[in-house]
């Protein structure tokens, strides 16, 4: 198993908390009512100061859970197509790349881990603060919740998150515009 149900079920209940906290502290701007996570995300510097840091860490955080969400495949999967092609040009090779994610998601403090893009290429981040690369304007393409007080095993489950990646979905994350 990659991770538990009761593991989860509570990050799922992380992601409600982020929605629900999303929503009360924008209960008065109606100017953000019907503002995806992303466009909340990328006009940071448009809102009141009194929100906007709230609103970042909430917003960042729901944002994370659900690329997180969306890229697990029940099942073991294998990266092919563009972004295949693209890993290794960033990093030479698919094992390169998933050492160095390894490397990076064990050695980090920080909640998250992405592959993410910029306008030139594939990177690997931590959100050294609460954060998303969305907020830079880059995509995330997967990305993985790094929670030391959710996992029992964090561990494996670093060693294990790219066998259960859902690689068409990162395909797509790559694609879309």
């Amino acid at each position: 198993d990659f991770i538990n149900s009761n593991e989860l079920k509570y990050s799922y209940c992380q992601y409600g908390a982020y929605l629900d906290n999303l929503n009360y502290i924008l209960k008065d701007y109606k100017e953000f009512k019907d503002a995806s996570l992303k466009d909340l995300l990328t006009n940071l510097d448009s809102m009141p100061d009194e929100i906007a840091l709230k609103v970042k860490i909430n917003a960042s955080n729901a944002l994370n859970y659900e690329y997180f969400f969306n890229n697990l495949s029940s099942e073991k999967t294998f990266a092919k197509g563009k972004i295949l092609k693209e890993i290794n040009n960033s990093f030479s090779s698919f094992d390169n790349f998933k050492k160095e994610f390894e490397k990076i998601a064990l050695n980090s403090n920080s909640d998250w881990i992405f592959l993410a893009l910029n306008s030139h290429k594939l990177y690997l981040t931590t959100s050294k603060e609460v954060s998303s690369p969305v907020i830079y304007k880059d995509k995330i393409i997967l990305c993985l919740n790094l929670d030391k007080e959710i996992y029992s095993n964090r561990e494996q489950i670093i060693h294990n998150f790219l066998n259960y990646v859902d690689w068409n979905i990162a395909n797509k994350n790559y694609n879309s515009k």
